[in-house]
């Protein structure tokens, strides 16, 4: 059964910082795909991260002084070698200006 979304995710290889819900500390991640309402994480952690959870991302734009700010929910994870992969709902769908800079 082949898969349809409402949104197409278009595939990249930003470097992000992640903070889960609660936490103080911010760790490495890569977003490797991205739509307007979600996107793919490759989660550069050994800990554990939860489905739910709320995610907050600062993502590194080339040319940018700050990053773009953006938070979601946790919808699935799979842990790989040393990482995780996950899916991020946003909890607001990107705006025009964030969607430019990012895709």
């Amino acid at each position: 059964m082949e898969e349809k979304r409402k949104l197409s995710r278009y595939l990249t290889q930003l470097e992000a910082r992640f903070l889960k819900e609660g936490e103080r500390e911010w760790e490495e991640a890569t977003i490797i795909n991205i739509s307007r309402k979600g996107m793919g994480i490759k989660f550069h952690t050994s800990g554990e991260i939860n489905i739910g959870s709320t995610i907050h991302l600062a993502i590194i734009v080339s040319g940018e002084s700050d990053p773009i700010m953006v938070k979601g929910v946790l919808g699935w994870i799979k842990q790989k070698e040393n990482y995780f992969i996950g899916g991020i709902k946003l909890s607001e769908e990107l705006e025009e200006i964030k969607w430019a800079k990012l895709s």
